[in-house]
This record gives structure tokens, sequence and C-alpha cells, in this order.
């Protein structure tokens, strides 16, 4: 198992999605290795209007020498007098889409993606977790259980 800094892979500023014309971005530390890799989509704290994804600058590479990837994420942040709920956990949810649809390229595994969040960002993971889910689909548009 890597145990160095310099046996992980630093991705940074990687797009994972774009949301009324706001350009999402994330960092990922991968761990050295074949893989496939479990990973963790991370959100920052900041009481839902400030923070930043670089709030897990130590826990990546931390976690990746351990053979866990993280995929540190920006989302869009609460604005006064503008409706912002539910884009943030919106976001958490297409940052899962795209560290399991871009399993493959990184050396992921996509049925072991957990969510790790600092206080609003724990929010937000609980929040993201319990979308609809049905055979890995994280959309508001999943059917529902039965109507499959």
């Amino acid at each position: 198992m890597p145990t160095s800094q310099q046996q992980i892979e630093t991705r940074s500023g990687l797009t994972y999605a774009t949301h009324d014309g706001v350009a999402l971005a994330g960092d990922l530390y991968l761990p050295a290795g074949t893989g496939p890799f479990p990973a963790l989509v991370a959100a920052h704290g900041g009481g839902w209007q400030a923070g930043a994804r670089s709030a897990f600058q130590y826990w990546g590479p931390y976690l990746a020498a351990r053979g866990y990837a993280l995929f540190a994420i920006s989302y869009r942040l609460a604005k006064k007098g503008q409706k912002m709920f539910p884009q943030a956990v919106t976001d958490v949810r297409a940052a899962v889409q795209f560290v399991r649809g871009s399993a493959g390229e990184f050396k992921l595994d996509p049925a072991r993606i957990g969510l790790f969040g600092a206080s609003a960002g724990a929010h937000l993971r609980a929040r993201g977790a319990r979308g609809r889910q049905v055979q890995g689909c994280l959309s508001e548009r999943c059917p529902r259980r039965g109507e499959r």
C-alpha cells in the first residue's frame, strides 16, 4: 500500500457538471496501483454560503495513500434572496454520477462510492444519499419502487 505523497496522483479542477451556467469542479486524489479503488465524494462545510473544496487538501492525499480515492467538490453556494434548495444537493448527486461514469478512466470501483462531508457538506451528503436510487440511478426522473 502506498505510503508517500509521491505515490498518489492529484487531478485538480475536473469539471463534473455545469448547472445554471455554473461549471462545477472537483479535485480528485487517486491511489497508486491498478485498482479498482473505492471512492469518496467530499462536500466542504461553510454554512451553505461559503467554503471551498480545498478544505480536503490534506484528507485527499491521506486517504489516497491508504487506497481510497477522494473527489473533493465545489457546489453552488446559497445567496441571499435566491432560491438555492435543492441545487447544492443536486450538485452532490451529479458528482457521484461523474465518479461512477468515470470509474474506468480513473481506476475506481463504481459499486463502492461513498459520501463524505463536513458541517454543511455533511448535511448535503445526507440529503444526497437519500435521493431516489434504483439500480444506481440518482436522478429525480428515476422510477419509484414498484414503477420499474
